[in-house]
């Protein structure tokens, strides 16, 4: 994690260093976190955002009940987290909040 800022990072490759540490350990969530909105901030990528809520349905296990959880269709899940995806922010919301992530909106001072 140190060289974030200056290292080009893939975003899979990001995640997939995070997945299998981060259940169960609070301290790990809070560092996968705090990486997330970093990269964000810095990038602007949505897929960032869309890595991150992959990772943590993987962690919750099962997308069909994510899927009913959040009222949209089990395809949709799947093509929310497919690289390069452009879902409604509907979609997005729904899901985060059905794995318990919060999305804030603060405004970036340039």
């Amino acid at each position: 994690m140190e060289n974030i800022k200056t290292k080009k990072i893939k975003t899979e490759d990001f995640f997939e260093g995070f997945a299998s540490d981060i259940k169960n350990n609070p301290k790990k969530i809070k560092e996968f976190e705090k990486a997330v909105n970093e990269i964000y901030n810095e990038t602007g990528d949505i897929d960032v955002i869309l890595g991150a809520l992959k990772v943590l349905s993987c962690l919750k296990g099962n997308v069909s009940k994510l899927a009913r959880d959040s009222n949209i269709e089990r395809a949709s899940v799947y093509n929310l987290f497919k690289k390069g995806s452009n879902p409604t922010f509907k979609n997005v919301a729904a899901v985060s909040y059905n794995l318990g992530v919060n999305l804030n909106l603060s405004f970036a001072h340039k």
